[in-house]
């Protein structure tokens, strides 16, 4: 892929969350930003990332062409200061055309507005005037002065009014017209739409079409003068002349065949968007009969249900029956029965069969009628599941209860053993405070307190975890350790702990050892490794 087609990758990647906002930083300034900078603009912004995972966002969008990237050197005294984290980045071109293209069209609503009659009236009165000045004679650039050229400009800066106006009233035609399950306030929003815009902007728009394409057909031989004309007056000439620019509108003979071909009476713009306009229609009726059938009183089962409960009168039943449907042809499925000797009340399942609309074949409502299934009865298994939770929420207490009484050193059983391991990898991954490092886990803490020698050691039936040069204090989180724990430790001595993370080691419980006997070589195990 050689053009800037990849630089729209990164809207679609799984990390898109993080993506988006490095490129809005990055479009938003007006100098390169380095890694640190991109980092705390994120973070004003918001947005909490880690320096190192954005270095490695940048990275990608350098990768994508979204990023480009220059490496400062003109001051550079150390190694470091020419690694990746000291560059500074930017958005490319691509990368700035593409966040923009999401932030204006992707992010949040596209609101509609209103189509401006008055940019198209000045459209056609400027292409007139055009042609009436210009259709007389052989094209010949000496015509073209200013008032001409101004004309040029006002077409063109209308034309872009108008159809980003029109675009966007069209996009919100096909997204309410091409749905049949519009709400009471999206159907009056469709029908408003069709009724103002059929009555007022379809009829201008094919008008001014009409009349705009009749003076570009006189101006087409003036088409190439008029660009060169355009090109030539603007401020930018020997840019545009080098490459470096490219002309506004109007400064190609591409931009005149594009108008001719917006204005055309089959094909153009207004062409379309009126052919819209009548395929809406059926769309617009067919959810103004469902919100009005389901309303109540105009439906046809609560019409028949009305006359069920209204016939159920032994005296007049059959009366009012008669005079309800004994008088008028009968109908059904909205259609006209052609048979006319079937009697006076003809049953449903024997009367006449009439075929059923094409609109309310292919858009009607389809499915069982009445009320829905009840929902499932799950009382019995969120019983048992509240069951097995109060179950291990009870053994989990149990457990705590047994290594709060236990002594230092002192062997658990198994499920006391794994809730205190949970607090003591918690206590292990903690930084440590003077001699003392205190992690939390499951309601239960523990203290290491560091005492430069021996070894403490958390006993299992089946393993045990040693740990040299601390001893493990187990206890309530905001309490201090039981007495008898304390007492047990009243003539060690403890020293500051200088480690960042402490060492440990989980070895199977062969046989019965202590700390001091054990001469197995220690492996350091820090944060997680256990």
């Amino acid at each position: 892929m050689t053009d800037a087609r990849k630089a729209v990758e990164y809207l679609v990647r799984p990390e898109s969350s993080e993506y988006i906002p490095i490129m809005e930083v990055l479009e938003g300034s007006v100098t390169d930003l380095t890694v640190a900078e991109v980092a705390a603009a994120l973070v004003a912004a918001g947005v909490r990332l880690d320096a190192r995972l954005v270095e490695r966002r940048l990275d990608a969008l350098k990768d994508m062409g979204a990023v480009s990237f220059r490496s400062d050197t003109s001051h550079a005294r150390r190694y470091a200061e020419i690694l990746p984290r000291n560059w500074r980045y930017t958005a490319s071109p691509a990368g700035r055309h593409v966040q923009r293209f999401y932030r204006q069209v992707l992010a949040g609503t596209v609101t509609v507005r209103e189509i401006p009659i008055v940019s198209l009236s000045r459209i056609v009165s400027h292409l007139e005037q055009l042609a009436a000045a210009l259709g007389a004679g052989e094209p010949d650039a000496g015509l073209l002065d200013a008032t001409v050229l101004d004309a040029v400009s006002s077409v063109f800066t209308s034309h872009d009014d108008l159809d980003s106006a029109l675009v966007g009233a069209e996009d919100a035609l096909i997204g309410l017209a091409d749905r049949f399950d519009l709400d009471e306030e999206h159907t009056n929003d469709l029908k408003g739409l069709l009724v103002d815009y059929a009555t007022r902007v379809a009829a201008e728009l094919d008008s001014g079409s009409a009349r705009a394409a009749a003076a570009l057909a006189v101006l087409r031989p003036w088409f190439g003068l008029l660009a060169q004309a355009a090109v030539d007056a603007s401020q930018a000439r020997d840019l545009i002349a080098a490459g470096a620019l490219s002309a506004s509108r109007g400064g190609r003979a591409e931009d005149w065949e594009g108008l001719c071909a917006w204005f055309d009476a089959r094909t153009g713009r207004a062409a379309r968007f009126s052919l819209r306009l009548v395929r809406a229609l059926p769309g617009m009726h067919a959810n103004l009969r469902r919100l009005h059938s389901s309303a109540g009183t105009a439906s046809t089962r609560s019409r028949a249900l009305a006359l069920a409960r209204a016939v159920l009168t032994p005296e007049i039943g059959v009366q009012i029956f008669q005079a309800a449907v004994g008088d008028h042809s009968w109908r059904k499925l909205y259609g006209q029965a052609d048979a006319d000797d079937m009697g006076r009340n003809p049953s449903w399942r024997g009367g006449p069969q009439v075929p059923v609309p094409t609109l309310l074949r292919t858009a009607g409502r389809s499915g069982p009628r009445g009320r829905g299934a009840a929902p499932r009865d799950d009382t019995k298994a969120k019983a048992q599941v509240a069951e097995a939770r109060a179950r291990r929420q009870a053994g989990h207490q149990r457990a705590l209860a047994a290594v709060l009484a236990a002594l230092p050193g002192q062997q658990l059983d198994e499920a006391a053993a794994r809730a205190a391991l949970a607090a003591l990898m918690a206590a292990a991954r903690a930084a440590a405070t003077g001699p003392r490092r205190t992690g939390t886990s499951g309601g239960l803490a523990c203290t290491l307190v560091h005492t430069g020698s021996g070894t403490g050691t958390l006993n299992a039936p089946t393993w045990r975890v040693l740990l040299p040069g601390r001893i493990p204090l187990f206890h309530r989180p905001g309490q201090r350790p039981s007495a008898a724990a304390l007492a047990a430790l009243a003539e060690t001595t403890t020293t500051n702990d200088p480690s960042t993370h402490a060492t440990l080691r989980i070895t199977p419980h062969t046989g019965p050892s202590t700390p001091d006997n054990d001469t197995s070589p220690l492996t350091a195990r820090q944060e997680g490794a256990a």
